[in-house]
């Protein structure tokens, strides 16, 4: 592991020491896949990791034990086998309180550490990585970036292929391909394509639906980059549109732009929401618009933070989030425009470059 990335670690490692500390505990069981490979840098599919306040370490099989060599010496490999293993290692370690991610460890996991801990506290560990990991560090930011540019790249080029005629499924498809050819590793989600009646589904899985011309199409994809995801989403006319889609277009342009222009750090994620849903609100579109404005993407696609009008969460500078107003108006169309952003001091930093004026194929 280079100094750089050692550095790196040791930042994170530290602020989940100190959060730790202030929840009184002794260790911290990560068990997260996410989590661990924030924490760690090395993936698998087969490790757990445990920090301490002092000593951290990285247990796993014999099949990864050289690559995570590579994490020494913020972590002590230990050799997990047939007769030793994480309840082995905890049982030895004996912790006065031993701090576990409940949304992830299931019962019978807890079920058995809890047998050879009796004396242990558990305490919820919930969120202590999670709140780390939602301000992004300057590597996390470029790799976000590439992906974001990988799937800007794929929609300038799939706006040749949408014709009447072509499936939603075949745009989807080609979508994916083009990602892959421009690099990426995976894909962020389950690509959403949906044409005509079907754009009024926010989430609308690909069908053999073709498209015609008149139809709105609404992609929502992303794609991943050395683990990190982009996320955007464009609609589009295909031959001509009417009045009302027109305008329709126009109001979630107009409260998209208006979000864009508004976040900033230190406003809430409730505050961000209604930057744009406001905007919709006195269109008369309120109820047609049901989901929240935006959320974090990182290693997941969706993590904290959330812009929502629930949200309570203050935003900071270098976290992400995604800005999606949408309206959608069952059985006819639908319109979501979706940018990916990096949050500043004095505005975000947007991170998808498409157009989002109305194009019309």
């Amino acid at each position: 592991m280079d100094a750089e990335k050692r550095e790196i670690l040791q930042r994170r490692i530290s602020r989940v020491r100190k959060a730790a500390r202030k929840s009184g505990i002794e260790l911290f069981l990560v068990s997260g896949e996410e989590n661990k490979r924030y924490l760690s840098m090395f993936s698998s599919t087969s490790f757990d990791l445990v920090i301490g306040q002092e000593r951290s370490w990285l247990l796993t099989d014999f099949r990864y034990l050289e690559a995570a060599s590579e994490t020494e010496p913020l972590f002590e490999v230990v050799e997990v086998t047939g007769e030793y293993g994480l309840k082995d290692f905890l049982k030895e370690k004996r912790p006065a309180s031993l701090g576990i991610e409940r949304a992830v460890l299931t019962v019978r996991e807890f079920d058995s550490i809890r047998k050879i801990l009796p004396e242990c506290e558990f305490i919820a560990a919930d969120g202590i990585a999670e709140k780390i990991r939602a301000v992004k560090d300057t590597q996390e930011l470029e790799k976000i970036r590439h992906a974001a540019g990988i799937a800007d790249r794929a929609f300038s080029w799939i706006l040749g292929e949408i014709r009447p005629g072509v499936s939603e499924k075949q745009i989807a498809w080609l979508l994916e391909r083009k990602m892959r050819e421009e690099g990426a590793s995976a894909l962020s989600f389950d690509t959403i394509c949906a044409s005509g009646v079907r754009s009024s589904m926010p989430h609308a899985h690909p069908t053999e639906a073709l498209i015609q011309n008149g139809d709105f199409v609404t992609m929502d994809f992303g794609c991943v980059f050395e683990g990190y995801c982009s996320d955007m989403t464009r609609t589009v006319a295909v031959g001509s549109v009417s009045e009302e889609q027109r305008e329709i277009y126009r109001i979630v342009l107009e409260a998209q732009k208006h979000a864009c222009e508004k976040i900033r750090a230190g406003m809430t994620g409730r505050e961000a929401d209604v930057a744009a849903r406001d905007i919709i609100s006195r269109a008369g579109y309120g109820k047609y618009f049901g989901h929240s404005l935006g959320h974090g993407v990182g290693l997941e696609i969706h993590e904290a933070p959330a812009a929502s009008p629930r949200s309570s969460e203050i935003l900071e500078k270098n976290m992400t989030v995604t800005i999606e107003p949408g309206i959608y108006l069952p059985k006819k169309f639908g319109v979501r425009i979706e940018d990916l952003s990096v949050v500043g001091d004095t505005g975000i930093i947007n991170l998808v470059n498409s157009e989002k004026e109305l194009i019309i194929l």
